[in-house]
């Protein structure tokens, strides 16, 4: 697929999962190591802050809760959510808070206005991540910090498994990245690693039947470290997560 091929493959599939009620965040939320992320953010008053890969805000409600003398957007494509988003920052009454959609590629804002770019289980969706490291650093000002919260593939997993795996639900996953990965496209855009801890994620998926049609042919040790379960058709993986914070030199 090419890029844009990709970028609408995402866009629809984040469209469809958003829209059935609390979908990502029985998927993906995580209460504990959300309050880690937003302790360790540590945000100073008046900041602006991006969150980049926004889908149903689950980084940029609370930072706008807590920082309410901050200003928070949201970025994503996935334009039908969005939509949710701000309806739900309205009720809220969430001033602080807007959300913007953009083409995937060029992020819609000037040169150096960020103090914060946040991102949390998005990056592995982006088509041209050279591009997205660029823009990252076009918009962040000298001295901003850049958070990153993505899974990895696990140590022994030189097969890339777990991009196989994720690329079977066919919504534009294109590879999950090492430390040492995300740390060389960091340097190349003026960052410099401050602070890095580790997590995980365990969720469940529909892609039981392609799973099984693989399973018998990829080493029991690789699969054994994703503690891969099959329980009434559900497929059950765990995956290490990186958490990185970078400063813009």
């Amino acid at each position: 697929m090419n890029e844009k091929e990709i970028i609408e493959k995402a866009r629809k599939g984040f469209d469809e999962d958003f829209a059935k009620k609390n979908y990502m965040e029985g998927r993906t939320g995580d209460d504990k190591h959300l309050n880690v992320i937003l302790n360790s953010l540590d945000i100073a008053p008046k900041s602006k802050i991006l969150d980049l890969g926004t889908g149903s805000g689950y980084l940029a409600f609370p930072i706008a809760e807590i920082n309410s003398q901050s200003q928070v957007i949201g970025l994503d494509i996935a334009v039908n959510t969005l939509i949710q988003d701000r309806e739900k920052a309205y009720n809220m009454k969430l001033k602080n808070l807007n959300f913007v959609d953009y083409n995937g590629v060029t992020f819609p804002f000037e040169n150096n206005v960020f103090d914060y770019v946040v991102t949390r289980y998005a990056l592995h969706h982006f088509p041209n991540i050279n591009k997205t490291f660029e823009e990252i650093s076009r918009v962040l000002k000298s001295g901003g910090l850049f958070f990153i919260s993505d899974p990895t593939p696990n140590e022994n997993d030189d097969i890339r498994f777990v991009d196989t795996y994720m690329q079977m639900k066919d919504d534009g996953h294109v590879k999950f990245y090492t430390k040492g990965e995300f740390i060389e496209l960091a340097e190349k855009y003026k960052f410099k690693l401050i602070k890095f801890f580790g997590s995980e994620i365990r969720f469940s998926s529909n892609r039981t039947e392609k799973y099984l049609s693989i399973a018998n042919t990829i080493d029991k040790q690789v699969l054994d470290s994703y503690k891969i379960d099959v329980i009434n058709g559900e497929t059950y993986i765990t995956e290490q997560v990186l958490n990185l914070i970078f400063t813009k030199q």
